[in-house]
């Protein structure tokens, strides 16, 4: 595994794990901050509900005339009460502020009428040091009349509550971060440990490897699909290096034949003790050198098409003229009668492969044809098809896919010693394919091959 891989793959598992505590810690810390802005309201709305209970029970006292005195002052929140007359005259008070005036409170209109209430945030009161209290301001009918009841809650206690709460979570967010940042550390780990493999067995496919494939996870999500895609990758890859394997070896060894012969018959010449019939020898060696330069040939446009696969230079082809300027050379073979029925037709594709498809089909033909070969382009519902028909031996069914192989020979009278070399009909199917078209062996007494190409829609 490359240190570059090493690396990316570590600052990705960091990044995501302080992404993922990062996004958790932000949503605690507002979760918290909510929490807590919510128990100080409930608290508070808690103490002063309490509050007014306890002003509703001191207006009942008060309308009977049986206030205590001094009122006594009931649970630890609750501050202070006073009752104070119209006059401004305090008529009854909690023990600890007993002696005071009144409550200096802003009442707005001045007054609380009978069995109306306020509510007063202040920390103004003559008890506590800046303390938060709430107020509730109640008046009442005695029999005295009218008064104004102050009962006040200090808030202490909910902030406290509220403060311990917060200095809770303060010292228990970076715990719980710390077993986030783990738990999420492990769980990126399991989940990147498949990208691990995957990079680990493709970091060790080379050229003579190309049969191992990467392990591909028992889950069906993005890392497994990514496996499969790249086994498949791997597949295609291992196929064309045999491919081309085979076709190098395959080359290498046609190619051997012609150029032994070519040295056999120059060293004879070489080695002669008797006069050489120059002739005999200069078309021996001709049939060779043509030999070898008909495959030759034949291999770069074979490397032509592997090369450009379906980026092929298209245009408008009218293909009953690439045909009929075929068969003008193929009318000249004596022996063979050439016949032809061809119908207009154009496509969009290479002019030159396509040419080379027909010039094949027919060379294949008069080399196998006993006396006919028939040539027809007609059109379909599904495009354009060319049939090449000869009248010789024919190809058994069993074998016809065989005979698309590169180098592929029959055992029969379609056999080497025809002057073939194999590879005519697989520059055939391979530039038939590139179109988008398909190449078949139909039926008859002899061979015919029939090529269907898709038309441009109009």
């Amino acid at each position: 595994m490359s240190d570059h891989g090493r690396r990316w793959r570590v600052t990705l598992r960091v990044r995501l794990t302080v992404l993922a505590v990062l996004a958790v810690t932000v949503v605690l810390v507002a979760g918290g901050g909510l929490l807590l802005l919510g128990l100080q309201r409930t608290l508070a709305g808690n103490a002063q509900d309490a509050a007014a209970l306890r002003a509703a029970d001191l207006a009942v006292l008060a309308a009977d005339d049986r206030l205590p005195s001094p009122i006594p002052i009931q649970g630890s929140d609750e501050a202070l009460v006073q009752v104070v007359d119209t006059t401004g005259t305090v008529v009854g008070a909690s023990a600890n502020i007993d002696g005071d005036g009144p409550l200096d409170l802003d009442l707005g209109g001045g007054r609380v009428e009978p069995g109306g209430t306020q509510v007063i945030a202040t920390s103004q009161l003559p008890i506590g040091e800046g303390e938060d209290f709430r107020v509730i301001v109640v008046g009442a009918d005695t029999p005295r009349g009218p008064v104004t009841i102050y009962v006040a809650v200090s808030l202490e206690e909910v902030t406290e509550v509220v403060g311990a709460a917060a200095r809770l979570g303060g010292l228990g967010l970076p715990v719980l971060a710390v077993v986030m940042a783990v738990i999420i550390w492990w769980l990126v780990g399991r989940t990147l440990a498949p990208v691990d493999a995957i990079q680990s067995e493709a970091d060790e496919i080379g050229g003579r490897d190309l049969h191992r494939r990467v392990p591909v996870p028992d889950v069906d999500d993005e890392i497994g699909r990514l496996a499969s895609t790249v086994n498949r990758m791997l597949d295609r890859l291992e196929e064309s290096a045999d491919r081309q394997r085979r076709f190098v070896g395959d080359a290498a060894h046609e190619l051997r034949s012609p150029i032994a012969s070519l040295r056999t018959q120059l060293e004879t010449i070489r080695d002669a003790t008797r006069g050489v019939d120059l002739d005999e020898a200069s078309d021996d060696l001709l049939d060779e050198t043509y030999r070898m330069q008909q495959l030759t040939e034949q291999l770069l446009v074979l490397a032509k098409v592997d090369a450009a696969g379906t980026q092929l230079h298209h245009s408008a082809v009218d293909l009953d003229d690439v045909v009929d300027q075929c068969m003008s050379s193929a009318r000249r073979v004596g022996g063979i009668t050439v016949r032809a029925a061809l119908e207009p037709a154009q496509l969009s594709g290479d002019p030159v492969l396509l040419a080379q498809v027909v010039h094949n089909l027919l060379d294949n033909a008069l080399r196998h044809a006993d006396s006919t070969v028939t040539v027809s382009l007609s059109r379909d519902a599904q495009g354009v098809v060319l049939a090449v028909a000869d009248d010789g031996p024919g190809i058994p069914v069993d074998r016809r896919d065989e005979v698309f192989e590169r180098f592929a020979r029959l055992d029969d009278a379609r056999a080497r010693d025809a002057g073939g070399a194999g590879l005519g009909l697989a520059i055939v199917r391979d530039i038939v394919a590139a179109h988008g078209g398909t190449v078949t062996i139909g039926d008859g007494p002899g061979a015919t091959f029939l090529v269907r190409l898709p038309q441009p829609a109009e």
